[in-house]
């Protein structure tokens, strides 16, 4: 029977997930998504660290083979380098799209969780994966379709200039999605090994830390934004680190605890809800245009997933 505790951890990854994306896009409004997502992982990084702490146990990876740490350290590379490039790729996709367009396209995360799933590790592929996967996928038809323009006299210059922002916004999403996908595989096999959710969040965490601060090293543009110029803006940095800590420190932790507790299929069935939530947060706080066929495109998600899931 699900437990209660369960159910709590999953509203709470649901929710935090939504809000996180708003505070994302608001910030990026104002500062850039390089040095805006090096902040994120600075403050990730520190707090998945104090958790790990509180409630980790660090002698479970010290206990393993070398065989097996090996391995163990692979997959969370993997997930470290995958979700870091994809948070890259997302915040890329919010300074050209809505947020109510680009959250729900990465949420295709869980479509390409299966075919890594089935290639890297033999896991199996049914009909209703297939199924379900179809109706994700034309979920994303919807999000991506073009507004109709009212008014006859805008430009052709600003309209050629709009559509290539919504296409490559919808790209970068579609980009993050696939590099989730693989680090929800990856981070689940960490985690399966060590037995330690909060641990092998960190150590991924750290990982892609690493990366980013070895590329930032050769790039300006990284820290182009914490000159002395730019200090007006540290609110955002900070605005988006905390979102950050929340979201990929505590409440992805949270998520594979609630996995942990109520299994996989009822708990990823409530965070497939978590594009709706995300939607009527971004019309109500953001004042983002209310579209109808996004209700299609939510519901499509929502359908395709329960479909993967429980048929």
């Amino acid at each position: 029977m699900p437990e209660l505790i369960g159910y709590i951890l999953t509203l709470d990854a649901l929710f935090t997930w939504g809000i996180a994306s708003l505070v994302y896009k608001y910030s990026l409004g104002k500062i850039e998504s390089k040095p805006g997502l090096f902040f994120r992982l600075v403050f990730v990084s520190c707090s998945t660290f104090l958790l790990s702490l509180l409630f980790g146990a660090f002698s479970s990876i010290f206990t393993l083979s070398t065989q097996t740490l090996t391995e163990y350290l692979v997959m969370c590379l993997i997930s470290g380098l995958s979700v870091t490039i994809g948070d890259l790729l997302y915040f890329i996709s919010l300074e050209k799209i809505d947020v109510s367009r680009a959250f729900p396209l990465t949420q295709l995360s869980l479509i390409f969780v299966y075919p890594f799933a089935f290639i890297l590790f033999g896991e199996e592929l049914n009909i209703s994966i297939i199924i379900g996967g179809l109706l994700i996928l034309i979920s994303v038809f919807f999000l991506s379709s073009k507004d109709k323009s009212n008014n006859i006299e805008v430009s052709t210059e600003k309209e050629k200039k709009s559509s290539e922002n919504l296409v490559l916004g919808v790209l970068f999403a579609v980009g993050a999605a696939v590099l989730w996908g693989l680090s929800i595989v990856a981070f689940n096999q960490a985690r399966i090994i060590s037995n330690d959710v909060f641990v092998t969040n960190f150590v991924r965490v750290f990982f892609g830390a690493i990366l980013f601060l070895i590329i930032g090293i050769f790039q300006k543009d990284f820290y182009s934004s914490f000159t002395k110029a730019n200090r007006k803006n540290i609110k955002y940095f900070i605005f988006v680190g905390i979102a950050g800590a929340l979201s990929l420190g505590l409440a992805d932790t949270l998520f594979y605890k609630a996995v942990e507790i109520n299994g996989l299929v009822l708990t990823s069935t409530f965070t497939a809800n978590t594009p709706m939530v995300q939607q009527i947060f971004s019309i109500l706080i953001l004042k983002e245009k209310f579209r109808k066929r996004f209700i299609v495109a939510v519901g499509l998600i929502i359908v395709g997933n329960y479909i993967i899931l429980f048929l």
